[in-house]
């Protein structure tokens, strides 16, 4: 009779096997093979093509890689991160660093950085991974957003070609007047709007990654450190533990009550409901990533089209923030991990990966070699990257941040008291940065 093992030991015998298979010896590997187990939102890096490139230097490392869709990715690594089965390798969403280190989901970086590394990395990029003095990741890829227009549009409404470079960038006031001349039709009987609607995270107004700017651009950062325009440039204090005074002072409520006007009083932008309006010729500008840029040279929209720098009020600023590795602190390749992380960040990998991407990196030393990034219009985001890049309100309860400011800035839109609801919002965050 077949002897049917319990399932503990079955498991743990499947476990050994694996291990042992892992370890087999061969004549390319005499130390065997080590398989990394790496985590990652499908669709995105890292790619097929990137741990083949790393294979090819290193074959006695394999990568098994799991996908999940990245709206699950957040709760796949809260889940694992519960029960202790973390892979050895994540790629997740930048601002969430924070978060994960202070989780001890997160291994320290910066030992495995080569000289150098540490300069050549973005100062936005530097800051997001960076909590209590230790890095956390190396950063993988930048985005940052601009103002794009349908060039075709505007020379029908009269309006002179936005500006090219950064020094000349349009205030928000300006750019307001453009997009209420460029709209076509009034009241509930618009057919070409002056601004499309977010087609960030729902589709609804509020995600903080575009919204918030409306805030912070009325604050300044080099204003004295105790007053409200430097705080509200910054969102929350320094140590991420409170928002009171940072993200309700009298600039934020200004700026907030400036978004909210676009919709409900000059009525320049919808809330909803137009996922691709500018692509579709249903709206004069967008605010978008450099993905676009692609996404407009593959599928010719049947228009002209440019890009000019996010408008500002007092300060400009824009977003920073991507997909990024790290190397969980459970793993039992912590080196091995290390080495692909860095491999995949850094070097001709990652140089390659920047080439056939279009995405913007994160090594200031890799930006002379793709000359796309000096060029029009790809240059407007390199040099909004470098100049005004700030990472969103970094927190290790950013997560939390985010879901309340994004809530309370959609409220706004549809028409909230700026004050009060932003005021609601700071006594929710109180409750969860303290902790």
């Amino acid at each position: 009779m077949r002897r049917i093992l319990p399932v503990a030991a079955l498991a743990g015998m499947l476990s050994l096997a694996s291990h042992a298979e892992a370890q087999t010896a061969t004549a390319q590997c005499p130390n065997g093979v080590t398989t990394l187990s790496l985590l990652k939102p499908l669709n995105n890096p890292v790619f097929p093509e990137q741990i083949a490139a790393y294979r090819a230097l290193n074959p006695c490392v394999s990568i098994d890689v799991s996908e999940v869709p990245f709206g699950q990715l957040a709760d796949k690594i809260s889940v694992l991160a519960a029960a202790g089965t973390l892979p050895d390798i994540l790629v997740y969403d930048g601002p969430n660093t924070q978060s994960y280190a202070s989780a001890g989901i997160l291994e320290p970086m910066e030992r495995f950085f080569p000289p150098g590394l540490r300069e050549d990395i973005l100062p936005a990029t530097l800051a997001e991974h960076s909590f209590e003095g230790r890095i956390y990741s190396p950063g993988l890829q930048q985005t940052t957003l601009a103002l794009f227009y349908n060039a075709d549009m505007l020379r029908a409404a009269g309006i002179a070609e936005p500006p090219r470079t950064l020094d000349q960038a349009w205030t928000w006031p300006q750019a307001m007047e453009a997009f209420a001349r460029c709209q076509q039709g009034s009241g509930d009987n618009v057919t070409v709007w002056g601004l499309a609607p977010s087609r960030f995270g729902t589709g609804q107004p509020g995600f903080v990654y575009r919204d918030l700017l409306f805030l912070r651009t009325f604050g300044n950062p080099t204003a004295p450190q105790d007053s409200t325009a430097f705080r509200t440039f910054f969102g929350i204090s320094p140590d991420g533990r409170t928002a009171q005074g940072w993200l309700n002072t009298p600039e934020a409520v200004q700026g907030a009550t400036f978004f909210r006007d676009m919709f409900n009083t000059a009525r320049i932008t919808p809330r909803s409901g137009i996922p691709n309006a500018f692509q579709d010729g249903k709206a004069c500008f967008t605010i978008d990533v450099s993905f676009l840029v692609a996404g407009l040279r593959t599928r010719d929209p049947g228009f002209a089209w440019g890009v000019t720098p996010l408008p500002h009020a007092r300060t400009p600023i824009v977003h920073t923030g991507s997909l990024t590795l790290g190397v969980s602190a459970r793993s039992r390749h912590v080196e091995e991990a290390a080495r692909f992380v860095m491999a995949v960040s850094t070097g001709p990998i990652a140089l390659q990966y920047a080439r056939t991407s279009g995405t913007l990196p994160v090594l200031l030393s890799l930006y002379p070699q793709l000359p796309a990034l000096g060029e029009y219009p790809l240059n407007i985001f390199a040099q909004a990257l470098r100049e005004w890049g700030h990472p969103r309100p970094p927190s290790s309860r950013f997560a939390q941040y985010d879901k309340i400011v994004s809530d309370a800035l959609r409220d706004i839109a549809y028409g909230a008291d700026p004050k009060t609801r932003l005021d609601a919002a700071v006594r929710s965050l109180a409750l969860v940065l303290r902790r």
